[in-house]
C-alpha cells in the first residue's frame, strides 16, 4: 500500500471527513509505533554482522563497541542476542545484563551491558576468541508519509505484507477519537468496521505466530536432532 492510498482509507474510516495532513501523518506513525511495539514481530527482526572483535587475555568490561553505525537499531531481542563467530565452527554466546550493575558483572564472561544513551555495548570478562559479532535486534522503522507514492512495505517503513496495511488506518482513526490501545480502538469503530479490524488483526497475529513457530519447529527436543539451545528437556 502506498501512502496516498493509506490516507484515502483513513478518510473513509473517519466518515469521509478529511484529517489535516500533518495531524494524519502523526496519527499514522503513532499507530505504527503502537502496532510494532505489541510483540517481537518476525518482520522487524534483523541480524547485524558489521562489528568484529579480537581475542584478549585482559578484561574488556570497559572497552566499548559502538552501535551508532547500525542506523535502524531499536533494541536487542532473544536470550543471547550477541554471538561471536570465528568463521568456522566456534560460537560464543552473550546474554544481556543490567547496565546499572555493570561493575557487579564486569568479571562475568559471556555477558554484556548496553549503554543506551551513548549507543555502545561492553562485553564483560575476557574475550576468548576473535570473530564477527552477530547481533540480533529489532529494527526502528522510518516514519510513513501519507502523501508518499512508494509502497510502505517495499521502502521499509512498514515491512509487513500489504494485506495487513489497513490496520494502520484503523489504529490511526481510533487514536484520533481518543483510543490508546487495540481494545479502545475497537470500541471506537462502527460495528461493521469492528468485525474487519478484529479479523485482520487476528490474521496478522496468526501469520506471525506461524512464522515464529516454523523457526523453532524442528529444533526442539526429539530423538533425532537433539536439543534446541536453551530449551528444557521435560522428558527427564
Amino acid at each position: 500500500m502506498i501512502g496516498t492510498v493509506l490516507k484515502t482509507l483513513c478518510i473513509s474510516l473517519n466518515g469521509d471527513s478529511a484529517i489535516e495532513v500533518t495531524l494524519l501523518n502523526s496519527l499514522v506513525n503513532i499507530a505504527k509505533a503502537t502496532l510494532e511495539g505489541e510483540r517481537d514481530w518476525m518482520a522487524l527482526r534483523k541480524t547485524d554482522t558489521s562489528l568484529s572483535i579480537s581475542a584478549s587475555t585482559t578484561n574488556q568490561w570497559n572497552t566499548s563497541l559502538s552501535l551508532s553505525d547500525i542506523t535502524d537499531f531499536l533494541r536487542f531481542y532473544g536470550d543471547y542476542p550477541i554471538r561471536i563467530f570465528d568463521g568456522n565452527n566456534k560460537i560464543e554466546y552473550y546474554r544481556q545484563v543490567p547496565f546499572s550493575k555493570r561493575l557487579e558483572y564486569k568479571d562475568i564472561p559471556n555477558t554484556f551491558v548496553h549503554d543506551i544513551a551513548n549507543k555502545k555495548i561492553y562485553l564483560n570478562g575476557t574475550v576468548v576468541m576473535s570473530g564477527t559479532l552477530y547481533i540480533n535486534y529489532i529494527i526502528n522503522t522510518s516514519d510513513i508519509d501519507v502523501d508518499g507514492t512508494t509502497d510502505i512495505e517495499t521502502n521499509g517503513t512498514f515491512p509487513f505484507p500489504s494485506r495487513f496495511h489497513p490496520l494502520l488506518a484503523f489504529y490511526a482513526v481510533g487514536i484520533s477519537k481518543g483510543a490508546v490501545d487495540y481494545d479502545s480502538i475497537n470500541r471506537e469503530m462502527l460495528p461493521s468496521n469492528q468485525v474487519a479490524l478484529f479479523a485482520l488483526k487476528n490474521a496478522m497475529l496468526v501469520y506471525d505466530t506461524k512464522m515464529q513457530l516454523a523457526e523453532v519447529a524442528m529444533t526442539d527436543t526429539d530423538e533425532t536432532s537433539g536439543r534446541r539451545f536453551g530449551s528444557v528437556d521435560m522428558s527427564t
